[in-house]
């Protein structure tokens, strides 16, 4: 196909919108759909190569897959191999791991099926690999779209080809719709449901329009208002991609049937070098922005990032985009690229399966590792002994707040025997609240507050206790009020579960720890360790942490029983009011401020089985 200025001009509209959505959101709240204006237009394109080709009967699906390999590999195993660098340096090791597992889904073009299977797009931080999925969809779509068209053409003519198409692009809208409603998450990454918008730009191919100057300016003008329209009109609190997707997808069909080659809103000089760029902007953008979050990079230097992502998209493209290889055989380059691809696909996999590849130098210094070296680190859900195939002291029992306990009891030696199940409250109605609505947890949890009942040894009990019910508790400076439904529920299940452990041996619960509200404290401290700066990393007051109010409830359940004990971590990290998350410069919560750090792991076992010694003490000396 011959070289469209529009739809180069088009690619600037959609790689522009992605970049200042991701960088601030509030610039343009749907900035998001300039990746369906990719997709339509890849639609376009792919399907202008493939029926020209099926119909001069030379069309070759080798010679397909390769050209795509050689538009979109080479620049994404660069930034993979990159990101793999500079993490071993400067990540820490469970995001390293993470990192690991990304990169071997992002090669492989899988990585949208991984993501939808974890949080949504917007829930994801962190996360330098997220943009990847759009380019595992198109990949997807590439392997089974020609392969479609050309065995559809062995039985039906182009006109009925065209129909086929119709009607799928139409039968994908509405699964779109639906699906987007019933499986919000992985809708949005999935091929099934972004398939109709490539299927659009298959038919602006199909059936092109024949338009005099003045209708193509107008046709122009319509759907360039419906593309940057959509930008400011939706935001991420619309369900995408639903029904309003259409508002982007049908800009884009507009803008590429006016066929204005000669226009000045795409065919500008600026756009035409961002439109020619846009695929290694869009590569290299989304990581700097990531670290911007990553490492507390403060927004008054985001003007620094976009001109970071245009350069380093110009150095990729210039570099790596326009590299041919017009010297090595078709099979040789096969080769090469099946073999690329399994080696940094590997690299993931090792990166992923090492934890991070936990056994790096800087180990014992490292505070913001959660488990440790090699496999005796790796705790998986259910029941596990740890330092002990045997006699135990403690049964520790809860969700991952119990988990990330592990790296101080392994360091400290003492013998515990652990089952622990993700977001699970160990009661024995397993009742738990997610979104505001109350749940059944007993299939999650797979009963595991009854490991408890036929026990001898001591039970340290440690878990969230944090969850949002209808309503909040209200809590002043030395009293709360049980005025919501879940801290009454909460109250009322804890009596249960210790009546039914009943005496013979101490039960302890360890309290919620003190998560700051904003993690902009422990950003902080990430950056100053990772990448070794003289920083100021202010500390929280106790009224702006999470926890408090729920460890009153469960203080106050505690002193109603003589063999239940309550351990407070606020005792062991807040004093005088302040809340401090470092010592010695090391922090004690994961970057994200749900659990413990390596480090953190160690400092609050001690602390526990501190309490522990000091009660136990206290009983015998009375």
């Amino acid at each position: 196909m011959e070289f469209r200025k529009d739809i180069n001009g088009l690619r600037a509209f959609a790689v522009v919108a992605v970049v200042l959505f991701h960088f601030n959101e509030s610039w343009m709240s749907g900035g998001f759909a300039g990746v369906d204006v990719f997709f339509v237009i890849s639609g376009y394109l792919m399907t202008g190569i493939i029926i020209n080709g099926i119909e001069k009967g030379r069309f070759s699906v080798i010679d397909f897959y390769l050209s795509r390999a050689n538009r979109i590999i080479p620049a994404l195993a660069v930034l993979c191999l990159a990101l793999l660098l500079l993490g071993y340096f400067y990540m820490t090791t469970w995001d390293f791991k993470t990192l690991g597992r990304d990169v071997a889904s992002s090669i492989s073009f899988s990585s949208n099926i991984v993501f939808s299977l974890r949080e949504g797009y917007f829930d994801v931080v962190d996360n330098f690999l997220l943009h990847t999925w759009t380019l595992s969809t198109e990949w997807q779509f590439y392997l089974a779209y020609p392969l479609a068209l050309i065995l559809l053409s062995k039985y039906f003519s182009l006109n009925s080809l065209k129909y086929i198409v119709l009607i799928s692009c139409v039968v994908g809208f509405i699964y779109s719709v639906y699906s987007t409603n019933r499986w919000p998450d992985a809708s949005y990454f999935l091929l099934p449901s972004r398939a109709w918008e490539m299927l659009i730009g298959a038919l602006a191919f199909l059936y092109p329009l024949s338009l005099d100057k003045a209708q193509g300016r107008l046709l122009e003008g319509l759907g360039i208002t419906l593309v940057v329209g959509s930008y400011f009109l939706i935001s991420e609190s619309v369900s995408w991609p639903g029904y309003m997707a259409i508002l982007p997808v049908l800009g884009t069909f507009f803008v590429i049937q006016s066929q204005r080659s000669d226009s000045f809103i795409t065919g500008n000089v600026i756009f035409q070098a961002l439109g020619a760029w846009s695929y290694s902007i869009y590569l290299w953008h989304w990581p700097i922005a990531v670290a911007y979050s990553y490492y507390g990079i403060s927004d008054k230097f985001t003007v620094l990032g976009l001109f970071l992502s245009v350069v380093i998209g110009f150095l990729s493209f210039k570099f790596i985009e326009k590299w041919r290889f017009k010297s090595v055989s078709k099979n040789k380059l096969l080769t090469a690229y099946i073999l690329g691809v399994l080696f940094i696909g590997g690299l993931g996999v090792y990166v992923f399966y090492t934890q991070g590849v936990a056994y790096r130098s800087d180990l014992e210094s490292n505070s913001l590792i959660q488990g440790g070296t090699g496999d005796d680190y790796i705790v998986h859900e259910g029941l596990s002994l740890l330092n002990t195939d045997d006699a135990y002291d403690y049964l520790l029992i809860g969700d991952s707040n119990a988990n990330h306990y592990v790296r101080g009891i392994l360091q400290d030696g003492s013998r515990v025997k652990q089952s622990w199940y993700a977001d699970c409250m160990s009661f024995p109605s397993s009742m738990s609240v997610r979104n505001g609505v109350y749940s059944d947890w007993r299939y999650s949890c797979k009963n595991n507050y009854k490991i408890g009942i036929e026990e001898k040894s001591d039970i340290i009990i440690s878990q969230s206790w944090v969850r949002h019910g209808k309503k909040k508790l209200e809590c002043t400076s030395d009293k709360c009020f049980l005025t919501g439904d879940y801290y009454t529920d909460l109250q009322s299940q804890l009596n249960d579960l210790l009546n039914l452990y009943g005496k013979g041996r101490d039960i302890f619960i360890v309290g919620e720890l003190p998560r700051p509200r904003n993690n902009s404290v422990l950003i902080c401290l990430r950056t100053k360790q990772l990448l070794d700066l003289s920083l100021n990393c202010d500390h929280n007051s106790v009224f702006d942490v999470v926890g408090r109010d729920v460890n009153f409830i469960l203080k106050e359940v505690a002193s109603n029983y003589g063999y239940v004990y309550f351990i407070d971590p606020f005792d062991a990290v807040c004093k005088d009011d302040v809340c401090q998350y470092s010592l010695s410069g090391k922090s004690l919560f994961m970057p994200d401020g749900s659990h413990l750090s390596g480090f953190g792991s160690e400092v609050i076992w001690r602390f526990i089985l501190s309490e522990i010694d000091a009660h136990k003490g206290n009983v015998d000396g009375s």
